[in-house]
């Protein structure tokens, strides 16, 4: 385990759904360090409660019980304002739809958060083609989401993320609407994030390319943590859940 202190760390946490009269526990009695300038990824098979996972660790779902101290804050204690202040002020999220508006240039799509955090004129332009420049988008920063490639709008959305420069990253099966090629070269530029920003950037996926692109590796089966291997350890195809034809 790296000898630094963890950013991120989830104490007991769970999380169930309710549908009539029947429960079903999502994610069971968790408790995760995570650290900085690192790739971590959460994978498992569809249902196993990755998304859940990384939605709790972010601030953006409260989990039933247990803590998450993010950055030394106790994330959970605060309420949905102060949440919602901590999220924009330290935090960047990537998704699989890209989310971007289609009405904007790629320029002005990475601009938006800046703008949240009163940021305006030439300096927030200036982060935002720095950030564009940073995941090789330089020369189409002028472009609509419609006139750009998957891989392309992904990379927008990094940028975004990337342009408060936040010390945590969470990324929701961020390849997996992308061809290999394109989904390299996401893991690489997340990969390489962490390294050069010193940020925690936690990913869950269930494309079993990037394990080995990854530092670190969780693994979730039915809402429980059943592996959790380094880049140090990794002398096998990562946790179990590859051999399930369902995912």
């Amino acid at each position: 385990m790296p000898n630094r202190q963890p950013t991120l760390v989830s104490q007991n946490i769970s999380k169930a759904y309710s549908s009539g009269h029947i429960t079903h526990q999502v994610i069971k009695d968790s408790s995760l360090k995570i650290y900085p300038a690192e790739l971590t990824l959460v994978v498992g098979p569809s249902g196993s409660g990755k998304s859940t996972m990384l939605a709790m660790l972010s601030g953006l779902l409260r989990p039933d019980a247990g803590q998450v101290h993010a950055l030394d804050t106790d994330l959970w204690t605060l309420d949905d304002q102060s949440i919602d202040l901590f999220r924009l002020q330290h935090c960047g999220f990537i998704f699989q739809g890209f989310n971007l508006f289609g009405a904007l240039t790629a320029l002005e799509n990475v601009i938006l958060p800046l703008q949240y955090l009163h940021q305006h004129g030439n300096t927030a332009r200036q982060r935002a083609r720095d950030a564009l420049a940073e995941v090789g988008l330089a020369e189409r920063m002028h472009l609509r989401p419609m006139q750009l490639s998957g891989g392309e709008k992904q990379r927008v959305a990094i940028a975004r993320a990337l342009v408060k420069n936040p010390r945590l990253m969470f990324a929701d099966e961020p390849t997996s609407a992308l061809d290999g090629a394109n989904g390299q070269i996401v893991i690489d530029l997340l990969k390489r994030i962490a390294r050069e920003h010193n940020a925690t950037v936690l990913g869950v996926t269930h494309d079993p390319r990037l394990f080995s692109h990854a530092d670190r590796v969780i693994t979730l089966e039915d809402g429980i943590v059943v592996s959790d291997k380094h880049r140090s350890t990794f002398h096998a195809p990562i946790g179990d859940y590859v051999e399930h034809p369902h995912d």
